[in-house]
């Protein structure tokens, strides 16, 4: 009997956000699919990052940049030249002429509320096509696709307002083992700090938190820092000026405009911080707290809907639009033994409702669902 074979597009393996995703539930797969066969398409970037665990697994190269005509092209014809039954993007970005199945596994709708004019350094013109391209894309995606599984209720309910259709599968995310490892890595940090880990783009709410910040020291005496961890890019440097026409310099430290910080010191910071603090206006899943509680790290987070959903009571939750309800609600945390301690116990428990394992099996019954009425 053939047997049906899935192109699985892991061109982000390797990449922070849907880069996770994807290579978690590739990792899932391969542990719990031994009949079907899969082509991981990958580019020269992240070809070695991946070696298959499963006889069933082919890499495959396709050096293609995401976003791009080359993608409308050149990895459509790769695909049709694999003559495969299914296509599983853990994205939005397929080939919108595609002729085979597809499912997608599309995280959040955030380009749809915060993809600004601001949050970019493409010249205007070039930003707005590239916006009108991406919805085209977009909507192409979600009624071309079999399934679409996002990470949330929160996230369903939103593409529902988009979209009325039926499709949605929610397949929570889960901890990712590099999350919890043991180091010493640690930045040479002194002192005591708060952390916020991820992106700087708009939606991040990263002035917010240092208004906030700001407020935590002239206001309840707080002695330490705030360390920012993230990339070097347009949003950092601009966090940077705004931090030194605070005059905060001393104070609010960005060790990621210096050279990149890797996953095991991210690791050794959470594992010495006292808090990890997250404001963001709009998520899909929200890993970064969840990683935190991992390590023992109370959190103090924005009072988002997919927060809600996610953690529960294990959190402390403030208004992430006031700076003064963000400084009062991690004071607050830090001066209340006792509230801490809940928090890091109620934290350690939330990892056993999300895992990668039950994601994968979400995925794989998507997958043979679809491939079976094919037959």
């Amino acid at each position: 009997m053939r047997k049906n074979k899935i192109i699985f597009d892991a061109r982000f393996f390797g990449e922070a956000g849907p880069g996770r995703y994807t290579k978690n539930v590739l990792s899932a797969l391969e542990k719990l699919d031994n009949y079907n066969e899969y082509y991981v398409l990958l580019k020269k970037k992240n070809w070695d990052l991946y070696t298959p665990a499963n006889l069933h697994f082919t890499k495959v190269l396709a050096d293609i940049p995401w976003y791009s005509w080359a993608e409308q092209t050149k990895l459509l014809l790769l695909m049709l030249k694999l003559k495969a039954d299914l296509l599983y993007v853990p994205h939005f970005n397929i080939p919108v002429l595609y002729p085979q199945k597809i499912v997608t596994a599309i995280p959040d709708l955030i380009m749809h509320t915060f993809s600004t004019q601001k949050g970019t350094t493409l010249p205007k013109p070039y930003f707005w096509f590239k916006k009108v391209i991406y919805k085209i894309v977009f909507s192409i995606a979600v009624n071309r696709s079999e399934k679409v599984i996002v990470p949330s209720q929160s996230v369903r309910q939103e593409f529902l307002k988009l979209f009325e259709t039926d499709k949605y599968v929610v397949a929570y995310e889960g901890l990712d083992p590099s999350c919890i490892e043991e180091t010493d890595s640690d930045l040479g940090i002194r002192g005591n700090f708060i952390l916020h880990v991820g992106s700087m783009y708009e939606h991040k709410n990263i002035y917010r938190l240092i208004a906030a910040f700001e407020l935590l020291r002239s206001k309840y005496n707080y002695s330490g820092k705030l360390v920012l961890i993230g990339k070097k890019d347009k949003f950092s440097s601009d966090v940077s000026n705004f931090i030194a026409k605070k005059g905060l310099t001393e104070f609010v430290l960005i060790p990621g405009n210096k050279r990149p910080v890797s996953d095991c010191e991210v690791v050794g910071l959470r594992r010495k911080a006292e808090l990890c603090v997250f404001p963001s206006l709009k998520e899909g899943f929200s890993l970064t707290p969840l990683e935190a509680q991992a390590v023992g790290l109370p959190c103090v987070i924005s009072d988002i809907p997919v927060h809600k959903e996610v953690y529960g009571d294990s959190v402390e939750y403030f208004d992430p639009l006031n700076p003064e309800d963000i400084a009062q609600k991690i004071a607050g945390t830090l001066h209340n033994a006792e509230k801490m301690k809940e928090l890091i116990g109620k934290g350690y428990e939330l990892q056993k409702l999300y895992d990668w394992k039950t994601t994968g099996e979400i995925t794989l019954r998507v997958l043979n669902n679809i491939l079976e009425n094919l037959k």
